[in-house]
């Protein structure tokens, strides 16, 4: 392989791990942004870019339907503008860069990274280094989820291909992390391949083992006292979201619910009152404008007001499929239902390893961030969407 084409193949997946890489010169400057541009470059002048015709459909239609929207409820269209560009601009490289470097060649790169990056991650975290907190492993990665998240389709694919040492270390960066995305994922990941009947006659005892084991431990730390930093956090947090559940139909919360469960559930009552009132959506990117048309049927605990973080993600829903029901309405529903069965169509295939590790992103993103484009969304969706090893057009 040429020197330049090692370049675009590691610099491009390296990207996928730099969200908290910025330096400010005149303005904050993103290191994946100065990736992504200067790799563009390079790949349009090399190569031969092209733009699928699906998406071409896909990002007229978010045109189309966010203008007619956002003139009609009156937000300020800049936001349209922003999310098409970073859409446009990330999900066009990555579709040529796959296209050219394959699924099989990009994605072990990501796995190896993701190997030495969770290696890596372990010394910071005891060391305090980039540190979200004394308590909770973040690596170089900005925050405990997005780590936890972006380590996912790495830690399916090593327990595939049986490399269990590898499979160890993210799995303890991913409990170090302390993410309840990241349980829920690698829970999902035990139990989603055993659907199939043949390895759920074979494997339904280990489930069963672990489920029991799993409930007689949540019995047993129910009652023990929890703070904000010690304690068992996942006990904590379904504690005080159940209690607060009714908060989705009322707007109102308990003094006492914690951040995350706050977060979960306000931008739930949020997107309710949305999507009740425009069927269609408000479209691409309108989210923290209508955002702030329904908070003031909110009553918001007491210290979150003083803290100021009672809009925590306003920009962002804290879901992307919160923010996709609410900007686009029933047409995400249609979005989610093709990856319903677009995962079906993986799982059904025994060789798909690495998109069905992908799945496993995927599914805690819809759940857990909102983000449209962060560095890694469109490296991991394209993956998941199209087997670029099926089109190899470089030696």
């Amino acid at each position: 392989m040429r020197l330049l084409d090692k370049y675009l193949l590691y610099s491009s997946v390296f990207a996928i791990f730099t969200e908290d890489f910025s330096f400010h010169y005149i303005i904050d400057i993103k290191l994946f942004y100065l990736i992504l541009i200067v790799n563009f470059l390079i790949l349009s002048i090399h190569k031969k870019m092209v733009v699928h015709k699906n998406l071409i459909i896909l990002l007229g239609f978010f045109f189309v339907h966010g203008t007619v929207l956002f003139l009609w409820k009156q937000n300020p269209i800049k936001s349209l503008i922003a999310q098409l560009l970073g859409i446009s601009l990330t999900s066009i490289y990555y579709y040529n860069f796959l296209k050219y470097y394959t699924t099989a060649k990009a994605f072990k790169v990501y796995a190896k990274m993701a190997f030495y990056i969770a290696l890596l991650a372990i010394p910071m975290f005891y060391l305090g280094i980039n540190s979200f907190s004394k308590y909770r492993l973040n690596g170089i990665l900005s925050e405990p989820a997005h780590y936890a998240a972006i380590m996912l389709p790495a830690t399916y694919y090593f327990l595939k291909q049986k490399e269990y040492l590898k499979l160890l270390i993210l799995i303890i960066t991913i409990f170090l992390s302390r993410s309840s995305i990241g349980i829920v994922g690698l829970v999902l990941i035990l139990i989603i391949p055993l659907v199939k009947l043949k390895f759920f006659i074979k494997y339904a005892w280990v489930v069963g083992v672990l489920l029991l084991f799993s409930g007689l431990y949540l019995y047993q730390q129910w009652d023990k006292p929890i703070t904000e930093n010690t304690g068992n956090q996942l006990v904590r947090r379904l504690k005080e979201t159940g209690k607060s559940f009714n908060a989705i139909s009322t707007g109102k919360f308990a003094p006492y619910i914690n951040l995350s469960s706050y977060a979960f559930l306000s931008n739930t009552f949020i997107t309710k009152n949305i999507v009740a009132n425009n069927l269609l959506g408000t479209g691409l990117g309108s989210y923290q404008y209508e955002y702030d048309k329904y908070y003031p049927k909110m009553r918001p605990p007491g210290y979150l007001l003083t803290l100021k973080q009672s809009k925590i993600n306003r920009t962002d829903a804290n879901s992307l499929f919160l923010r996709m029901f609410s900007d686009f309405g029933i047409f995400a529903l249609l979005l989610v239902a093709y990856f319903v069965f677009r995962s079906f169509q993986l799982f059904s295939n025994e060789q798909k390893i690495i998109g069905q590790g992908v799945f496993f992103y995927l599914i805690v993103k819809l759940i857990r961030e909102g983000h449209y484009f962060p560095p890694e969304f469109y490296f991991f969706l394209l993956i998941f969407l199209k087997d670029f090893d099926e089109d190899i057009t470089h030696s």
